[in-house]
């Protein structure tokens, strides 16, 4: 096609530009042409009546994502100042017929994956040449701000877009795969325009929208045809419009036109409505105020001005018509945050980005996995408001349900809101942060918000359905996980989510990961973890026996494992004991495990004296408890641990492992405040104040009702009154006191 007397008006503009959109209404109402061409994939025309859809609020995205795994995507997002959108808004006015004329999404995908493999091909060197030669190009933000957005009026934005999509051509960079990619979508374009000529629509009323970039490349050039399109990659594709946010728009597009401050381009536009572009310099101003005060920020209605006369005045010395973001960000700065960036950033993030999310009408396009959440949400009587509610699940069987259905409706409740989870879409929030003790209740709190509409969209890039998306989620991240807590998380997601073919899957990888060498503290968080699902599998209708045999391997794995660990230092200890505590808890539990080596190993622990000495006191402990350690060895262990032929600190460490658990077997024990006090008796004088910092430790691990209790034993030793030893073991560490006890370095003894 060739540049004519009569040709079609080729209207260039930035994907997200006010004065690009504000023009275009402009240029349609002057002309009105009888056909509107705008950059989209063509195959998107199905769509143009929801895009035109006054229930639509922007900002919202055209997404068109393949049909088969690996699921590939390409995203279009709109915002309200948006050229695209808003021609279309005064075509549907006008009655001007609209059509799209870039490349159909099946081949933009394509494409798309064609130009990954070329650079996954590139070396090294020339991907830090592209790098260099993009950035060589600068950055066409503010230009395009200064010179495009001031535009006075339409003639001179058309002559601008003309001038900056030549320059931006001849500054592109050449032979790479980007010229071959814009090559073939500019060929497409003109094969649909010379299309709408060859169907009697003239020339000259036929206004072309498109990137600056394109525009000046489809007045000449050859047509793509029926053979080179059909050699081109193609996948099958579904389409869907969801809601969208500022702080997506900001981050990312899904494709380069990219928007920094998509807030404050809004606050542009709502200006050059008015026909006052001028005015958006103290609408922003004002706004930044406002967000600023809101967060206890102070700042004066003369600063506001001062900052208003600051922008104005840089403005000036740079011949632009009215400030420019970087202007009025830099006043802001000066006047508002006195100098500093950091004083003002949250607000200057909520005026630039801000937080809206737009809104799509229920009864627009619909992807399987957002009508398989409405299927799921009848069958499971579910509504998610705008109001948040909360929701309490009793997921033991209803038995006086008149059917199966309805007698397990809570836990299927359960696993629809837990899959809804996994996959980040936040209509639902668990109350419990973690499940501490896995039981039949649930709570959670329910609500529907734009976010969460736009996640439900996005999750069906992982399935057609909730439950094909948490199973590609959950294999994925399994064929990924690499530490067994990573694998434990998964498998206990599976189980939450009611999903036994997943839990399998989980199953063998974590039973795989587990004869890797692993420490006692991992140990023991999936123990935890198996532990629980055992426990609670009948109450989520689960069949969990296959996590027996490696829960009972992993703790023959602890067991044998427990005294090598113990050789180390108290910072160490303190999350060891821990471990061995739920270890210790688990075998309570879970009846009919064998424990006979880990008790070997609690006893041998309880004995050694080359071991941590917090530790032996922690087994100790623990075979008190268990009714392993008679009154008789109590006393000799006691005796021996907190004598005075040792280190005073080991004495009261030891002492402070025995206090760790069953403080009442302890105080119930007169020989174990016999031996404390003995010991006390013969400490010298030059160990006294170690031996204090790790008793008074130890103490701090008792309420108060214990502590009097204690009193009243010591008392009876010392023939003291209760009252005055529990006042003493009662009182409140001083701030000083307190420090001095975190800190205490025995290398100044």
């Amino acid at each position: 096609m060739k540049a004519a007397e009569k040709s079609p008006v080729l209207v260039g503009i930035r994907h997200h530009s006010p004065a690009g959109a504000h023009y275009i209404r402009e240029l349609l109402r002057e002309t009105k042409p009888d056909c509107l061409l705008i950059e989209a994939p063509a195959d998107f025309a199905e769509l143009i009546p929801a895009l035109t859809d006054p229930a639509l609020k922007p900002p919202f995205a055209v997404m068109a994502y393949t049909v088969e795994a690996p699921v590939r995507s390409v995203l279009y997002p709109f915002a309200v100042y948006s050229p695209e959108f808003q021609a279309m808004l005064a075509a549907r006015e006008l009655g001007i017929e609209i059509a799209f004329c870039d490349l159909p999404s099946p081949y933009m995908i394509g494409l798309q994956l064609a130009a990954e493999k070329y650079y996954e091909r590139q070396s090294e060197e020339e991907r830090e040449a592209a790098r260099k030669e993009a950035s060589a190009l600068g950055d066409t933000e503010s230009f395009w701000e200064r010179y495009l957005e001031q535009s006075e009026n339409l003639s001179a934005y058309l002559e601008r877009s003309r001038i900056f999509g030549e320059g931006a051509r001849e500054a592109a960079p050449g032979e790479r795969i980007e010229q071959a990619w814009n090559g073939l979508r500019e060929a497409y374009m003109r094969r649909i325009i010379a299309e709408k000529q060859a169907a009697g629509i003239a020339a000259d009323k036929i206004v072309v929208l498109t990137g600056a970039f394109h525009s000046a490349a489809l007045y000449e050039g050859e047509c793509l045809d029926d053979a080179a399109l059909k050699a081109l990659p193609q996948y099958e594709v579904k389409k869907t419009l969801m809601p969208y946010s500022y702080q997506r728009l900001s981050r990312r597009t899904g494709y380069s036109a990219g928007n920094k401050v998509p807030a404050y381009y809004e606050l542009l536009w709502a200006a050059l409505r008015t026909g006052q572009p001028e005015s958006h310099a103290a609408r922003y101003l004002s706004t930044l105020a406002g967000h600023i005060r809101e967060r206890g920020g102070m700042v004066s209605s003369a600063e506001v001005l001062e900052a208003n006369l600051l922008a104005q005045s840089l403005a000036s010395l740079r011949e632009g018509r009215y400030p420019t973001h970087d202007e009025l960000q830099d006043a802001a700065v000066t006047c508002m945050g006195h100098g500093s960036f950091g004083e003002i950033a949250e607000g200057l993030a909520l005026t630039d980005i801000g937080t809206k999310i737009g809104e799509v009408p229920r009864s627009g396009l619909l992807t399987s996995i957002q009508q398989d959440f409405a299927d799921q949400c009848a069958d499971l009587k579910l509504s998610f408001g705008l109001v948040a509610e909360k929701l309490r699940l009793d997921l033991r069987e209803n038995r006086r349900a008149k059917s199966e259905k309805s007698a397990f409706l809570q836990l299927r409740r359960s696993f629809f809101l837990q899959r809804l989870r996994l996959l980040g879409i936040g209509f639902a929030v668990w109350q419990d942060s973690r499940q501490q003790d896995a039981s039949w209740e649930e709570n959670w709190v329910l609500s529907r918000t734009p976010e969460a509409e736009m996640q439900l969209a996005e999750a069906v890039l992982k399935g057609d359905t909730i439950a094909h998306a948490v199973s590609f989620d959950l294999q994925e991240k399994l064929t990924a996980a690499e530490q067994i807590a990573e694998i434990t998380e998964l498998l206990e997601s599976a189980f939450l989510c009611g999903m036994p073919e997943l839990l399998q899957a989980a199953v063998s990888r974590l039973d795989s990961a587990s004869i890797d060498q692993i420490s006692i503290e991992e140990i023991a968080r999936t123990a935890k973890t198996l532990s629980r699902m055992l426990q609670f599998g009948d109450v989520r209708q689960s069949d969990v026996s296959v996590l027996r045999p490696i829960l009972e391997r992993l703790l023959l794995r602890a067991s044998l494992t427990l005294t090598d660990a113990c050789f180390c230092d108290d910072e160490a200890a303190g999350h060891l004991a821990k471990s061995i505590e739920d270890i210790q808890s688990i075998f309570s539990v879970e009846k009919g495990l064998p424990s006979e080596k880990w008790e070997h190993a609690v006893r041998e622990l309880s004995r050694r004296d080359d071991l941590n000495a917090k530790l032996s006191g922690l087994a100790t402990a623990i075979r008190l408890d268990s009714g392993d350690l008679s009154e008789e060895e109590l006393s000799r262990e006691i005796s021996r641990r907190m004598s005075i032929g040792l280190r005073a600190e080991l004495g009261a460490l030891w002492f402070e492992g025995l206090s760790l658990r069953n403080h009442y077997a302890l105080i119930v024990r007169r020989v174990v405040w016999e031996s404390l006090s003995r010991y006390l008796d013969e400490i010298p004088e030059e160990s006294w104040k170690r031996a204090m910092v790790f008793l008074r430790r130890s103490f701090a691990l008792y309420s108060a009702s214990e502590k009097d209790m204690v009193a009243e034993n010591l008392g009876e030793i010392w023939g003291l009154e209760k009252e005055q030893l529990s006042e003493v073991l009662n009182a409140e560490l001083s701030k000083e006191e307190s420090q001095a006890l975190a800190s205490f370095d025995f290398d100044d003894f």
